[in-house]
C-alpha cells in the first residue's frame, strides 16, 4: 500500500471530536420488526456512543438517557425491552443493592433479511411489504429505461 494514500474516513466530512458507528443492518434488517421504532434507534446509539472499551460495556442511567435524548423514561425503557428481546443488548447489573445499576453489552447483527425473519417471524409482513415495494420500484425503472421510437 502507498504511503500518501488517502485513509477511508467514516463520515463525509471533516470533523474530529466524535462520532458513533452503527452497522448497517441496525438501518435496515432491524427495522422490518414491528416493535422497532426510531427512539429504538436512537437510544441504541446513544449506548453505543457511550461504549467504554476498556470495560468492555456502556452504562448511561436511564436519567442521562431521558435528558440527552429528550425522551421519557417509559420510552426508555421499552427501547431497551426491544432491543434485548431482538438481542442486539445485552443487560446486565453492576454494584451492590443499593447502588447498582446496568451495564449494556453489545452482539452481532443479524445482516440477513431472510435470517432476520425466520429469527422473528412477525417481522415477515414488513419484509414482504417492504419487497413488494422494491418490485414496485424496480418495475418502474426498467420502465423508464425502455426506449421508445419517435416517428
Amino acid at each position: 500500500m502507498m504511503e500518501n494514500q488517502a485513509k477511508q474516513k467514516a463520515l463525509p466530512y471533516e470533523y474530529g471530536d466524535g462520532w458513533v458507528a452503527v452497522q448497517n443492518a441496525a438501518l435496515t434488517i432491524y427495522t422490518l420488526h414491528p416493535e422497532f421504532r426510531g427512539n429504538t434507534l436512537l437510544v441504541y446509539m446513544y449506548l453505543l456512543k457511550n461504549f467504554n472499551r476498556h470495560k468492555g460495556y456502556s452504562f448511561p442511567s436511564y436519567d442521562d438517557m431521558t435528558l440527552q435524548l429528550n425522551i421519557s423514561r417509559d420510552v426508555v425503557s421499552d427501547s431497551i425491552a426491544t432491543l434485548r428481546k431482538l438481542k442486539m443488548i445485552n443487560v446486565n447489573r453492576r454494584g451492590g443493592a443499593y447502588r447498582a445499576s446496568h451495564v449494556y453489552t453489545f452482539n452481532p447483527l443479524i445482516d440477513s433479511e431472510e435470517h432476520f425473519a425466520e429469527e422473528y417471524p412477525e417481522a415477515m409482513k414488513n419484509l414482504e411489504r417492504r419487497r413488494t415495494v422494491r418490485a414496485a420500484i424496480e418495475a418502474e425503472k426498467a420502465e423508464r429505461e425502455t426506449l421508445i421510437p419517435l416517428e
